[in-house]
């Protein structure tokens, strides 16, 4: 039998639609935050791996230039990972000299190996640009290639005596220090 004390109960047992609709909405609001910080995270992420990608290929040019006496010759990030990884230096080791090769994906005969990270094979660090198996520049976290100018061919466009290392960074775009850009660079 229903009584008017248990129809009340009955009508009050469930949601409204105004409720569920500002549930729904803080639901809504809490995971743009939580994706526009996840976002955040992630590019300051790569920014670090970035700097850190390019201390270490600072160090290996450093080591080669102590071998060498002499920074690879070239304006392209394709002279870093020959000099670095021996792929087409010959076998004097030196990139820029007669006896050079052709890049083939594999350390020369000879050729000192400074950073074993640049194997196109393999490329555990993701850094190796490639086409088939050769290698064809160095990629920042960015999917950006890596700037490199180096040698006495350049130095009268250089920033740094040594050489120029930079990254596009985040946005992807080449900023002049007037422009205030997100570049990453040795200088």
């Amino acid at each position: 039998m229903n009584t008017p004390k248990s129809l009340k109960i009955r009508g009050t047992a469930g949601f409204t639609l105004v409720e569920l609709l500002v549930v729904i909405t803080i639901i809504v609001i809490l995971t743009a935050l939580t994706i526009g910080a996840m976002g955040l995270v992630q590019k300051m992420a790569a920014v670090k791996k970035c700097r850190a990608q390019m201390a270490l290929l600072e160090n290996g040019l450093e080591q080669y230039h102590a071998d060498t006496g002499i920074y690879p010759e070239g304006n392209t990030s394709l002279a870093v990972y020959q000099a670095l990884f021996g792929d087409g230096v010959g076998p004097d080791g030196v990139l820029g000299t007669l006896d050079d090769e052709a890049a083939d994906g594999k350390p020369d005969d000879g050729a000192k190996i400074y950073l074993p990270d640049l194997d196109p094979q393999t490329n555990p660090s993701k850094m190796v640009k490639v086409s088939g198996s050769r290698a064809t520049g160095l990629i920042d976290p960015f999917g950006g290639e890596y700037i490199y100018m180096g040698g006495a061919s350049f130095k009268t466009e250089m920033n740094n005596p040594d050489f120029d290392l930079s990254s596009k960074g985040p946005d992807g775009k080449n900023k002049t220090p007037a422009e205030q850009g997100d570049d990453l660079k040795n200088w």
